[in-house]
């Protein structure tokens, strides 16, 4: 068929230019050109060249092909999957079986706007999960007991973190540091708690909290920053406590209370 005559026809029958039928189909039906060669009963390939003359672009998956090819269903399957914070738009694709790209498409059909920012704001989640499952697992536990012994002396303190360490602040004014050490070594046949860890906190606390452990036995000291030297120290691993330099500073939580008088 000529183009003049298709054109006469696209306008007698659909009572509308060739242009605008053209969008309505592909656009708004979301029709595939293999579709619409059936409805003009013309070739695949003349469709193609009727949406590049009038700058129409390609559809994708429209939601009325969705959910007649996936069920009724299908959308709010594709919602439930895609707001779980773990997912992702391959997950989508794995479940339905097409690929990423259609799952994007369909994404933006359903919400309007690109997965792009949904994606980011998943990012933020599983990382706020990751940190919480951290602070959780043993690692980072030695925080709760020391806010715990904070709290006993009338103070408010809160975890916070920077990056990937953490740290307390107390009173919305005082940072503390918190180490935990059961790692012992022997210097002249005496036995020493290693501290380490402290130049990462150096520069942004206050106070250092050391939490020593020794055969089920914990030690606190509450050292301020400036007697605490930037590459660790030792404290003596007795069973009577520290000596010395650091006895002073052994379960000092008073110290904490009279920097913020």
């Amino acid at each position: 068929m000529k183009k003049k005559k298709l054109e006469a026809y696209v306008k007698t029958s659909f009572n509308m230019p060739m242009q605008d039928f053209i969008k309505q189909m592909a656009h708004v039906k979301g029709l595939f050109d293999r579709e619409i060669a059936e409805i003009l009963n013309i070739s695949i390939r003349s469709v193609w060249n009727i949406r590049k003359e009038y700058g129409v672009k390609k559809t994708g998956i429209s939601l009325r092909r969705f959910e007649k090819r996936y069920g009724p269903n299908a959308i709010a399957e594709f919602k439930a999957i895609i707001k779980n914070p773990s997912s992702s738009l391959a997950d989508v694709g794995r479940h339905f079986g097409f690929s990423r790209e259609n799952a994007r498409q369909i994404y933006k059909k359903i919400y309007g706007e690109p997965y792009t920012e949904a994606n980011k704001k998943k990012v933020l989640i599983r990382r706020e999960k990751a940190d919480s499952h951290k602070f959780n697992s043993g690692r980072l536990m030695q925080f709760k007991e020391v806010t715990n012994k904070i709290a006993d002396i009338g103070l408010n303190p809160e975890i916070q973190n920077k990056g990937k360490s953490y740290f307390l602040l107390i009173n919305n004014y005082l940072r503390a540091g918190v180490i935990k050490t059961s790692k012992i070594v022997e210097v002249r046949n005496k036995r020493y708690f290693q501290v380490n860890q402290v130049s990462k906190l150096k520069q942004g606390c206050d106070f250092f909290i050391l939490a020593c452990l020794n055969n089920g036995n914990k030690t606190y000291y509450v050292i301020p920053n400036k007697d605490m030297p930037k590459n660790g120290t030792m404290i003596p691993a007795l069973s009577n406590g520290a000596h010395g330099k650091y006895l002073r500073f052994k379960d000092a939580w008073h110290l904490l209370a009279s920097n913020l008088s």
